[in-house]
């Protein structure tokens, strides 16, 4: 079989298990030395993945044939190495000999020789945004050719009624608070929250907020767009800290006492700081993790030079090799040519 085009050498398991044959007992003399050498591939050569690799690569040519064109990959040679456990290699070698693997899918050719019915990839539907929704239920409306959600989702077997009643919900917010978020995508968790917003302040308030946000127009990220909704403001004269005890999260309020029948009216402004502060929480986590991420780079050249020339010899491009060791194909070009001469 030839190698996966333009896939990491990490997540290509018999190109993986050529290169680890091919420095076995000069670059390498165990499984784990060899998982050290590739300690730099982008993405990581873990050891369970180079054994699976090894495994699948001994598999009998009758086995390894049904996958010429649907490839062997990553979660392939997982599959893979359940049914050597399982059935051993003889077994596999006698129901790959009853199976035509022409135009299916490579879980389909692991399901016939695990002895199940071939069952066809599930494809993944990505759901229709809920304004875009809405606005075809409505169409269909006017078109006559439905006449409410049930008999909508009768005729459309691919929507779903309870998440159409939700687009529709959506869609019937004022005017005004869906033009706040003209240029922003509406998901059908924020329409939700903004659903509920608008039950619990009236159509009314909500719109006369909307109003007012849309009088001041400047740059708003969503959370502030649903913080002024929810009349939220710093200079409300709150403090509010949030740490983390444990499991939970403790949110601690401090209100000067003779600003605090003014300050907080009712249960439902202390609901909207808490709902803001964990926003921000959320936000922060997600910040502080893509800013620590960090891509791992090789100390040592000579241990890549000579990884790289093997890539080589395998038949890998200088792109791909270059994308696996984290290096420029410049540098993978001079590492070639200090081998041919």
């Amino acid at each position: 079989m030839t190698a996966l085009a333009g896939t990491p050498i990490s997540r290509d398991p018999l190109a993986l298990a050529e290169l680890y044959h091919s420095g076995l007992g000069t670059s390498w003399t165990t499984q784990r030395g060899a998982v050290d050498a590739f300690a730099r591939f982008t993405p990581k050569v873990t050891y369970d993945a180079l054994c699976r690799a090894i495994t699948v690569s001994k598999l009998p040519p009758a086995v390894l044939a049904l996958f010429e064109t649907a490839g062997i990959w990553h979660e392939t040679a997982r599959q893979l190495t359940d049914l050597v456990r399982k059935h051993g290699p003889d077994v596999l070698c006698q129901r790959a000999s009853e199976i035509d693997p022409l135009g299916r899918h490579w879980t389909e050719i692991i399901d016939l020789l695990d002895g199940r019915d071939a069952r066809p990839p599930q494809r993944i539907v990505r759901a229709i945004a809920p304004l875009k929704l809405a606005a075809e239920y409505k169409r269909g409306i006017e078109e006559g050719r439905w006449t409410s959600t049930t008999t909508a989702v009768a005729a459309s077997p691919s929507w779903n009624r309870t998440v159409l009643q939700k687009a529709v919900a959506i869609s019937e917010l004022p005017a005004e608070v869906l033009e706040l978020f003209e240029l922003k995508q509406i998901t059908y968790d924020l329409g939700a929250r903004l659903v509920k917003i608008r039950n619990a302040i009236g159509e009314s308030e909500m719109t006369e907020r909307a109003k007012k946000i849309l009088s001041a127009p400047r740059r708003r990220t969503i959370d502030e767009i649903v913080a002024s909704l929810l009349q939220v403001r710093s200079e409300q004269g709150v403090e509010l800290a949030v740490r983390r005890e444990k499991a939970s999260i403790v949110f601690e309020f401090k209100v000067a006492l003779d600003e605090s029948e003014e300050l907080m009216t009712g249960t439902s402004e202390i609901a909207a700081l808490v709902q803001v502060a964990l926003m921000n929480v959320r936000f922060k986590r997600n910040a502080d993790a893509d800013h620590n991420r960090t891509k791992a780079r090789w100390a040592d050249s000579k241990d890549k030079r000579a990884i790289a020339k093997r890539m080589v010899a395998a038949g890998r491009s200088l792109r791909e090799i270059a994308a696996d060791l984290a290096v420029s194909k410049t540098t993978v070009a001079r590492w070639t040519s200090e081998q041919t001469q």
